[in-house]
């Protein structure tokens, strides 16, 4: 576990500390919700599964934090209405919202199925932007509050064999950077997400074809950066206000590389793609080696 961040510049701006994290059954999620229930957060907890959500809320809750779960789909706006409705109702507020729950898709474009690659965008895009339908107008009448949505270095990126995710996290980038501009008169705060792999579980709830579940799965669990980690530099990105919280420090280089070098950019996706079929390749001529 890395060392301990100090929020207390956070709390003093909203000294109630109710916040609601979606996707919170696991991964980024249950992290966001382990470190702020250590700064003493009332939380909203929401998952699709019950079983993983009720086992994540006993241990926020053995932190010392008051919880209230709710298990829905984010792509279900009655459900998700239901739950923010009953959540303010019982904590009064809400000051930070994290529209987290996501979904990993791989494949090449024409190999991803129509409903897959909808599915990946309800999920991933509409699940933010319901939240946000629900999370705005509350913090707007509170004249305070924070929205952190999740997107991802996708986003920007574009990386080879993940048009329907590249395209949702694009969507959540978008929407968010609209309602910085909308909102700040309103004194509601808005931060975006945009890492690249992070060791969570989203290369195991990953669809798309079997060769990029498995590219997915190894590059979550090597890399470098824990959710711990991850959730620490973002939480203090929050404090700051910042709109954009890109990690890690490789994936602000590459986000600068976009930025100031956008008609070249693309040759590094090409060459990622090259990389990607070499590995394919290679394992299976070690699996028809193996096999004979």
């Amino acid at each position: 576990m890395s060392s301990p961040i100090d929020l207390r510049r956070l709390a003093k701006k909203y000294p109630k500390k109710r916040a609601f994290i979606t996707g919170a059954g696991s991964g980024l999620g249950l992290e966001f919700a382990s470190e702020l229930a250590r700064h003493g957060w009332r939380l909203g907890m929401s998952d699709i599964r019950p079983d993983r959500l009720e086992t994540a809320a006993e241990k926020i809750r053995s932190l010392g934090a008051t919880v209230n779960e709710y298990a829905f789909d984010v792509t279900d706006y009655k459900a998700f209405e239901n739950a923010v409705n009953d959540f303010v109702e019982v904590a009064g507020g809400v000051d930070l919202a994290i529209n987290n729950a996501g979904v990993g898709c791989g494949a090449a474009f024409e190999e991803l199925p129509l409903e897959v690659f909808r599915k990946t965008v309800e999920v991933n895009l509409m699940g933010v932007v319901h939240g946000c339908y629900l999370f705005v107008p509350v913090m707007k009448k509170q004249r305070s509050g924070h929205i952190l949505n999740v997107a991802s270095a996708a986003a920007f990126a574009s990386g080879p064999r993940m048009s329907a995710y590249n395209v949702a996290k694009a969507g959540v980038v978008a929407l968010s950077e609209t309602l910085k501009a909308e909102l700040y008169d309103h004194r509601v705060n808005i931060s975006i997400l945009m890492p690249t792999f992070i060791r969570t579980n989203l290369g195991v709830d990953c669809l798309g074809t079997p060769d990029s579940q498995e590219l997915a799965r190894s590059a979550v669990e090597t890399s470098p950066v824990t959710a711990d980690e991850a959730v620490k530099e973002v939480l203090l990105g929050v404090q700051e206000n910042n709109l954009y919280i890109v990690l890690p420090a490789s994936a602000r280089t590459m986000w600068r590389i976009k930025r100031f070098l956008p008609e070249n950019f693309w040759y590094l996706t090409h060459f990622e793609l090259k990389r990607q079929q070499f590995v394919q390749n290679r394992k299976q001529t070690k699996l028809t080696a193996n096999s004979g």
